[in-house]
């Protein structure tokens, strides 16, 4: 009897693709050769008689049937791990150390799919103090770059930043358009440093003396735009709600602001075990999908 469905290895090769947007960030996600992974697209592709992906300048695009294809499949998939992983009822702790506006923003609305999804309970601690990694405090951390010898350090997203304010500023006027940012206070977070300057250093143009304003904490930032303050600058995976809800909008591009979260461990634990492989695997796909989520903002 002839199969009625295509591998499994295909399938999620293919829904690896759609999400990374382009066949090597795939191929990272899969532990796959770039080569191994067109492979199963291609035999996917050919089992269903129809392509799945438009080839273009900026990469690999959903075709309509394809996407068609994708929101079928994709729950589907899903539920398939959901049910392996509840074979194994023992819920495994994973540790992992962040930043508190990482913590609060992103991972902690998202700890319920993280044990729903992987059967991982995340515990979450959120400090930048490298010693946690040494001491086997936590087991990951997802930070920005930096330089330690002893940590192996794995790119998650490279940020881009774009300018929000509240629907309304706090003198009633509308959000500003992009060339109507000089002159508004910008609010930034003190940590990293120089952010705007590097923002609008890609849009060619500058801040005058004394127009940015810090906070202790992004949070804080976001609040204060959320006000009508003046303008901070959004980031993906940390500004998802406030955009989400409508209390931030965005009013200019996403620019490279030179900074990118990376997940690092210790390099005398690279040898992963299958519980820490599926966090790996959860966050950078929940990782991807929020970029494009932020990509996709108008």
């Amino acid at each position: 009897m002839a199969r009625q469905t295509p591998p499994l290895e295909a399938i999620e090769a293919f829904l690896a693709v759609a999400e990374q947007g382009g066949v090597r960030a795939a191929a990272d996600v899969l532990a796959l050769s770039p080569s191994a992974t067109s492979r199963r697209i291609a035999s996917l592709e050919a089992f269903l008689g129809t392509p799945l992906f438009d080839r273009t300048d900026q990469g690999l695009k959903l075709t309509s049937g394809g996407r068609r294809y994708y929101e079928q499949v994709e729950p589907a998939v899903r539920a398939i791990g959901r049910a392996s992983v509840r074979v194994d009822t023992a819920t495994t702790r994973i540790t992992i150390a962040t930043s508190h506006s990482v913590a609060t923003n992103w991972l902690m609305p998202r700890a319920a799919s993280i044990l729903r999804d992987t059967g991982l309970y995340l515990d979450i601690l959120p400090t930048r103090d490298p010693n946690v990694l040494r001491s086997g405090e936590a087991q990951f951390a997802l930070w920005g770059a930096m330089e330690a010898d002893d940590f192996f350090g794995e790119p998650i997203v490279n940020v881009q930043a774009r300018p929000v304010t509240a629907p309304r500023l706090f003198d009633g006027r509308p959000a500003p358009q992009r060339q109507d940012l000089i002159g508004l206070p910008l609010l930034a977070p003190r940590e990293p440093k120089g952010i705007w300057q590097r923002w609008l250093a890609q849009a060619g143009l500058s801040a005058e003396p004394g127009q940015v304003l810090e906070h202790a904490t992004l949070a804080l930032t976001y609040e204060a735009a959320a006000a009508g303050m003046g303008a901070a600058l959004a980031i993906p995976m940390l500004c998802e709600r406030q955009l989400e809800d409508g209390r931030l909008v965005a009013c200019g591009p996403a620019l490279s602001v030179g900074e990118r979260y990376v997940l690092y461990r210790m390099r005398r634990r690279l040898n992963a075990t299958p519980a820490e492989t599926r966090w790996i695997h959860w966050l950078r796909r929940e990782a991807a999908l929020s970029v494009k989520k932020f990509e996709d903002i108008t």
